[in-house]
């Protein structure tokens, strides 16, 4: 009996294992018991009453298998006995033949289209551009590739192709991802221009399945809520994996990457990690920048969220890089300016490196260049008239531009991955006197030890950490708050998630107001939000908001549309090169007066500087105007305008 029991319990082990094995394998085991069933019921029949219906065994099987598969057969019979064998036939028929029949072709369908919308099935495109990985910006990107009409056209001009195709590689797609898309992106989802796929960007099969290696280009964003998980690691293994699964394409013929790197250390790492063209983005270092920028020059929050995060503006200025037509190239840079009508030139691209306006008089437009403007759109960049300069330069010495203070007291608010960066750039500030507080309940040694793991040396910066619950009112009051002259709140990565990081950030935003109005402080309020929709939340006239998860996917984004966008940008908002600053419109002590863009923009030429526009300090907070529509109409400038330039040489050198 022992053997017996065991015998039964492999044989059914067995039948389970090769029932789960798939559909095939259930149908087979249907199959074979309508066949034993058919086998025995019509051997019983035979045996029990003959019939001339089936002469032999084999009719009577034959006999047994219709009554099992096909009902209609069950008034034909005659007998008590002949009648309960076809009743039960039947009956076993309606189970196995049309119950478990239906039952596993239904499932096998469910599972097919579950595996279908699961995005497990590879894809065969080409030039679409591929987002890798999902997180809170990626609905985001999608919306500003879709936005980007202009862009894109060129981009698919470039290469031959018909319409975009925008494919994302997440690690599990749900319906929740396509809500989320729908949700952003409202009347332009189109399921066929927007294709999720399951996968991992570190495994190669997975990005084979997304068909990489013939993408027009390929966006890696970095995660934004995984400080503990080494986001910039992933980021260089999944270079290192794309360019390993095509030791067969030459490196030239590979995919344009443009990846996120939040540790500036690693940017030549990530560069040697893959072969073909890439452009490594250090978004941490160019929000940092940003961030200090705008606390050296109040205001320029206005100008950074125009330039860098208006793409649902209609009428917001952007960065251009358009090709010189044939009769620019040979002329001289400082020639051009006068050219555009309703764009700004800055500059020109070159071989991976930007060469700002006046930075070299004899500095001559070549071939393969592009020149930067700042339109409105791409329309406003073709030139018009003959070249020239906008004003002879002016030989007497440039004064320093404009920053409200050269010694500060700044108190910093919670604590990213963006901090150490922040931190380097104000101690690169070696012409001014900076005294930073940050405050964080992340421990201090795990703070400092983030620092030294960056190569970050603080050797110009006054720097002291606390430790605390930035939403503490009783602690945040012990603090000496008029004596700062900014405060800056940033985003926790480490909560996990945008929404939680902005509903700590809004917490934090009253606690400090309120902080503040007991003592009657009035410091400039810096606030770094994770969702534009919660900027309105932080409106205040002393407030100004970078939205960075939009700049950093504009980054990202645009430049995969136009690489040398990148170039541009790492300059004049990078941690090095020019850098848009600020002048008083008025001199201490002058009178007010009446000028338009023009002649503003023509005094600025002078001087050896680019004018962007103009800010206005009112009672609703820092207005800008930059590129007016209308350059040639005067307006009255007061003391409480400033003018934006860009400057070819950083303020603290």
């Amino acid at each position: 009996m022992k053997f017996l029991r065991r015998g039964i319990e492999l044989v059914r082990f067995q039948l389970e294992q090769f029932i789960v094995r798939g559909t095939l394998s259930r149908l087979i085991v249907i199959a074979l018991a309508m066949v034993l069933i058919a086998v025995v019921a019509g051997l019983i029949a035979y045996a029990v009453l003959p019939r001339a219906d089936y002469g032999d065994r084999g009719a009577a099987m034959w006999w047994a298998f219709l009554r099992l598969t096909d009902s209609g057969y069950l008034g034909d019979d005659e007998g008590v006995w002949l009648r309960t064998i076809s009743t039960t036939l039947t009956v076993l028929g309606v189970v196995l033949f049309v119950g478990a029949l239906i039952a596993t072709m239904t499932q096998w369908l469910d599972d097919t289209i579950e595996t279908l919308e699961a995005g497990y099935t590879p894809i065969a495109k080409n030039d679409h551009l591929l987002i890798l990985g999902w997180n809170n910006r990626t609905a985001e990107m999608v919306e500003q590739l879709l936005v980007a009409e202009g862009r894109v056209a060129r981009f698919l001009r470039a290469r031959g192709a018909k319409r975009l195709t925008v494919v994302v590689l997440a690690q599990k797609v749900s319906p929740a991802l396509t809500a989320e898309l729908r949700d952003v992106l409202g009347r332009r989802y189109r399921r066929r221009q927007i294709i999720l796929r399951s996968g991992s960007a570190l495994r190669t099969e997975h990005l084979k399945r997304v068909d990489y290696a013939h993408a027009g280009a390929i966006v890696l964003p970095a995660a934004e809520f995984d400080a503990g998980g080494a986001p910039d690691e992933r980021t260089i293994k999944t270079l290192m994996s794309a360019a390993s699964a095509s030791d067969d394409v030459e490196p030239a013929d590979l995919p344009l990457i443009v990846a996120e790197i939040f540790d500036a250390d690693l940017l030549e790492t990530a560069r040697q990690a893959y072969p073909g063209p890439a452009e490594i983005i250090g978004t941490a270092e160019i929000i940092a920048r940003l961030i200090v920028q705008n606390t050296r020059y109040p205001g320029l929050a206005e100008v950074y969220n125009e330039l860098l995060a208006g793409h649902d503006q209609a009428d917001a200025n952007r960065l251009f890089v358009p090709e010189p037509t044939s009769a620019q190239i040979g002329q001289p840079l400082s020639m051009l300016a006068g050219c555009y009508p309703t764009a700004i030139l800055i500059g020109v691209a070159r071989g991976g490196r930007f060469f700002a306006l006046y930075d070299d008089d004899d500095l001559v437009v070549e071939a393969g260049d592009r020149l930067a403007l700042i339109a409105r759109g791409y329309d406003d960049c073709e030139p018009a008239g003959e070249p020239a300069r906008l004003a002879a330069r002016d030989s007497a010495p440039v004064a320093a531009p404009h920053a409200t203070i050269r010694s500060r007291r700044v108190l910093v608010l919670g604590w990213n991955q963006k901090l150490p960066s922040l931190l380097k750039e104000f101690d690169s500030l070696t012409g001014e006197h900076t005294t930073i507080d940050v405050c964080s309940l992340l421990p201090i040694a795990e703070r400092e030890a983030l620092l030294a793991q960056r190569g970050i040396d603080i050797q110009h910066l006054a720097l002291t950490h606390h430790e605390f619950v930035v939403t503490s009112y009783a602690q945040l009051s012990r603090l000496d708050l008029v004596a700062y002259d900014t405060v800056i709140l940033v985003a926790s990565d480490w909560l996990g998630s945008a929404e939680a990081a902005d509903a700590r950030l809004l917490l934090s935003d009253l606690v400090v107001k309120r902080a503040l109005s007991a003592v009657g402080a009035k410091p400039t309020l810096i606030v770094e939000t994770m969702d534009e929709d919660n900027v309105s939340l932080f409106e205040d006239p002393q407030a100004e908001c970078l939205v960075s998860p939009v700049i950093q996917s504009n980054l990202l984004t645009q430049v995969a549309l136009r690489r040398e966008l990148h170039w541009v940008i790492e300059d004049i908002f990078g941690a090095h090169g020019a850098e848009v600053a600020m002048r008083p419109a008025v001199a201490p002590g002058a009178s007010d007066y009446e000028a338009s863009f023009d002649e503003l923009a023509a005094r600025a030429a002078a001087a050896g500087e680019i004018l962007l526009g103009t800010l206005h300090d009112s009672s609703r907070g820092w207005q800008a105007d930059l590129n007016p529509i209308d350059r040639g109409a005067k307006r009255r400038l007061t003391a409480a305008d400033r003018l934006v330039v860009i400057v070819s040489e950083p303020a603290s050198a």
